[in-house]
């Protein structure tokens, strides 16, 4: 008789419908996360190109005002007096269109006071980024005016400190004196015609000036043996700066900062020195040749005595036919003006510079005649006749 064999029990293998839908919604959840973080980092990552390129344009709007050429305005060239306030303009970016607003405010003046030469900007730049909203940025900044044509600024006052340029020498020294041994400069003031001539040694540190001659012609000479300065030990301080002329009417604000024209007059400059007995010392100054309508001038200054300062005046005269009053319209003599409130120095105890003067004729023949404008920009003051 045949024993029939029992069933053996088969296990249940697979996944799962219910398993296999859990596991696909997991799985999509996870994507839309991925998907929703790599849109966040695209959306970020444009903006940030999209406010980078806004600083650019807002950057290159400021530098475009800042970099003025002249004055007042000119045909084809940046002005200072074209930094105003402008209607907003569209700039085509990269991926964006952006809106350039420039503003331009000039500080409030306070009574009694000489009206600041400066003008405060403020550039906004704004945009639609991807989601639609409206982004902005903004940069401000202050434009000084200082006419770039004047070579020394006209309006910083003389500076004690030893800060050295980059031939490692106080700023002061002329920047063609040569270079000498022991950290010092040699320098042949211009205009001399004697067979020894003065001789400057600046020590490169401090700016002092040794007084010395030499046989030789020009500053590189004094780097030869045979004609090699020869010094004392009397030292004295550097009073240097520029002297212009306009023979047109000064009170045009171009003919301040900018002066042009032929006829520049033969100039007598000498600096009277008062000594510490309270008596006066003229002390000659040296000039350039005329080179723009300006000319340069240096002065050493003797250090008299133990005296670590010195106090005096800078007064031109013959050749120059300086007007007796300021009331002189006549066609013949010349008024000076200055560029620095100051018109004593007193007690100077370091290299002086930039000490520029300009130089305007009394008048044309007919009252009132000309003045040295107070309302131009740099401002100037009267400083002969007064």
């Amino acid at each position: 008789m045949l024993r029939q064999r029992p069933r053996l029990s088969r296990r249940q293998r697979g996944v799962s419908l219910v398993e296999a839908l859990v596991a696909l919604g997991v799985m999509a959840f996870g994507m839309l996360a991925v998907v929703g973080m790599q849109s966040t980092l695209r959306s970020n990552g444009d903006l940030a190109r999209q406010r980078a390129e806004a600083v650019r344009i807002a950057q290159d709007a400021i530098e475009e005002w800042r970099g003025f050429t002249v004055m007042n305005t000119s045909v084809g060239r940046t002005a200072y007096a074209d930094i105003v306030s402008q209607a907003s303009v569209q700039v085509a970016g990269v991926n964006a269109t952006y809106v350039l607003k420039r503003q331009v405010n000039s500080p409030a003046t306070v009574a009694n006071t000489v009206a600041p030469q400066r003008r405060t900007v403020v550039v906004d730049v704004e945009w639609q980024d991807r989601s639609g909203l409206t982004q902005n940025v903004r940069l401000p900044s202050m434009i000084v005016g200082l006419d770039p044509a004047v070579t020394a600024s006209t309006v910083l006052a003389a500076n004690p400190d030893s800060t050295v340029q980059p031939l490692a020498r106080q700023r002061s020294i002329p920047s063609t004196a040569v270079v000498l041994s022991g950290g010092r400069s040699g320098y042949v003031p211009p205009g001399q015609t004697d067979p020894t001539r003065v001789a400057w040694v600046f020590n490169n540190l401090t700016g002092v000036i040794t007084l010395c001659t030499t046989t030789g012609t020009t500053s590189q000479d004094l780097q030869v043996a045979g004609t090699a300065p020869v010094c004392g030990t009397d030292k004295a301080l550097l009073l240097s700066g520029a002297i212009r002329y306009t023979p047109d009417d000064p009170s045009i604000s171009a003919n301040v900062a900018n002066p042009s024209g032929n006829g520049f007059p033969t100039v007598g400059l000498v600096l009277k020195q008062t000594l510490p007995d309270a008596t006066t010392q003229d002390r000659n100054c040296f000039q350039t040749l005329v080179v723009d309508t300006q000319i340069g001038y240096y002065c050493a200054v003797p250090l008299v005595g133990a005296a670590t300062t010195w106090t005096g005046r800078l007064v031109f005269g013959l050749p120059l036919s300086v007007a007796l009053s300021t009331a002189d319209f006549t066609s013949g003599p010349f008024k000076v003006c200055r560029y620095q409130a100051a018109a004593t120095y007193t007690n100077v105890s370091a290299a002086t510079v930039s000490q520029n003067f300009l130089i305007i004729k009394a008048g044309t023949g007919s009252a009132p005649g000309y003045t040295c404008p107070t309302a131009t920009t740099p401002r100037t003051w009267a400083h002969q006749p007064v």
